[in-house]
């Protein structure tokens, strides 16, 4: 994930004073609408949001319907990293966010709400801290619901058992908190909704494409050990999520046949003097006689391709949500030609009228980070966007139980930013779609259209890329 892409002091925790302020709305500025929220007739129940067109519900006047909730004002929270080295991920995130926001307000709100939001800072990886944050919104702030703390994921879980104690709704357009349960099975917590590729289907496409990209190097003659042409090997964190990613990985890939093999997994600690020094990783792969890695972290990539750089092993590799611009200006020429995943999120080149808006509305508030749309921004701008279309749909009555409901009963949800998102109990988090993406020479390729778990893997051209990273 995003947050562990910083230097290397996302393992090396700060003591982060825990501090909260209310962010200021910014001058308006008029946002062209687009279409209609509202179902598309004839597409399967289809339905296509656009920020500002989520329909206008008649009925009762606004009161205060929920704690945080008034006639003229919504308290959302938010918890990121603001300081120190971490902040490179936060401060993206947090922008995104409040340029939504502004963007929101600027327009008239949610049915004459106002939308304020209170922004906790933590270190990204203290679960004191990220627990006193949400303790802070909900008790002091008194906030509605909670939005994108993705930063902060491996550091949450109190946090999260605290919300869900609460009953405050804890909205994401990308994360992995809670236990496996949440992020594994059918099964979440009724006050968590979050919109990411499922982790099997993530995990069929991850091995999909390397065997695809394989097959390119030995045609090429440029596997280093060309008897054992389908012989891999698994990194990641030594973190329950890891394990779990690499063990499916292992099964997806011995499946496919007698000669697909993971002969080497490796599992590093989470600590900045192991991670960033990887040789002894990569010596086991490179000594098992591996032709391909796939890397459960996007931080084992970064430091594993450069390890792989000094010990002479050059393989393809491909590898777990990676796309942040952290990931590019860490690695460097070592990651050339490495293949990461999109999450499930769009690309700015795909100008859908939402992504325009996106990046006009960025454009506008934070002009110095506006060029630059990855997997952190575009999550969170996912997540207000579903909050948006929600709180619109119950007018006058917003209620945390209400809220809840329709973002975890969505079906065929199209944001225009990513893949269509269903989140209904018969098929959770069913977004079965991505893109596959390649590091080249500091920047981001996009290397496919949309694939599904299973299905074709079919690569684009795109002038300047590492083409298939040999």
């Amino acid at each position: 994930m995003g947050l562990l892409l910083t230097s290397c002091a996302a393992f090396h925790p700060q003591r982060i004073q825990v501090a909260a302020r209310v962010t200021q709305t910014l001058p308006p500025s008029a946002v062209v609408p687009g279409a209609s929220g509202a179902a598309v007739p004839g597409s399967n129940s289809k339905t296509v949001f656009v920020p500002g067109r989520g329909g206008v519900l008649g009925g009762k006047a606004n009161y205060a319907s929920a704690p945080g909730v008034t006639a003229n004002a919504i308290n959302l929270g938010i918890i990121v990293p603001m300081d120190g080295p971490a902040a490179q991920l936060g401060r993206p995130l947090y922008r995104a966010t409040q340029a939504y926001v502004n963007a929101l307000n600027a327009r008239g709100g949610i049915h004459g709400r106002l939308v304020q939001l209170f922004l906790q800072t933590a270190c990204i990886n203290c679960e004191d801290e990220n627990l006193l944050a949400a303790k802070a919104l909900v008790e002091q702030k008194h906030v509605f619901a909670i939005v994108n703390t993705y930063m902060n994921t491996y550091a949450f879980g109190a946090a999260l058992n605290y919300l869900n104690q609460q009953h405050v709704p804890l909205i994401e357009g990308w994360t992995g908190i809670g236990p496996e349960s949440e992020t594994w099975s059918a099964d979440q917590t009724p006050w968590n909704v979050y919109y990411t590729v499922r982790n099997e289907d993530a995990v069929q496409i991850y091995a999909d494409w390397l065997d695809t990209v394989m097959s390119h190097w030995a045609s090429a003659g440029k596997l280093p050990f060309p008897n054992n042409p389908h012989w891999v090997a698994t990194v990641g964190l030594d973190v329950t999520q890891d394990r779990k990613r690499a063990a499916e990985f292992k099964r997806v890939w011995e499946a496919k046949g007698s000669g697909y093999k993971v002969v080497s997994q490796q599992y590093v600690a989470a600590q900045e003097e192991v991670v960033t020094r990887m040789d002894s990783f990569i010596s086991a792969m490179k000594n098992a006689q591996a032709n391909g890695a796939f890397s459960a972290s996007n931080i084992t990539m970064v430091f594993g391709m450069q390890a792989a750089n000094r010990n002479s092993w050059h393989v393809p590799w491909v590898s777990k949500s990676a796309w942040g611009k952290a990931a590019t200006d860490t690695c460097g020429s070592a990651c050339n030609g490495g293949f990461t995943d999109n999450n499930g999120w769009g690309w700015s080149g795909i100008r859908t009228p939402q992504m325009q808006q996106y990046l006009a509305t960025m454009q506008r508030y934070f002009p110095e980070g506006a060029t630059y749309a990855d997997a952190q921004t575009l999550g969170g701008w996912i997540g207000m966007m579903a909050f948006e279309y929600a709180a619109t749909q119950l007018g006058a009555d917003l209620t945390r139980p209400a809220l809840i409901n329709i973002l975890g009963n969505l079906h065929n949800f199209d944001t225009g930013i990513g893949a269509p998102i269903t989140t209904s109990p018969a098929d959770h988090l069913r977004m079965g779609q991505t893109m596959m993406l390649q590091i080249c020479h500091n920047r981001f390729w996009r290397m496919t259209n949309w694939l599904s778990a299973g299905g074709s893997m079919a690569r684009v051209s795109n002038n300047g890329d590492c083409g298939w990273g040999y």
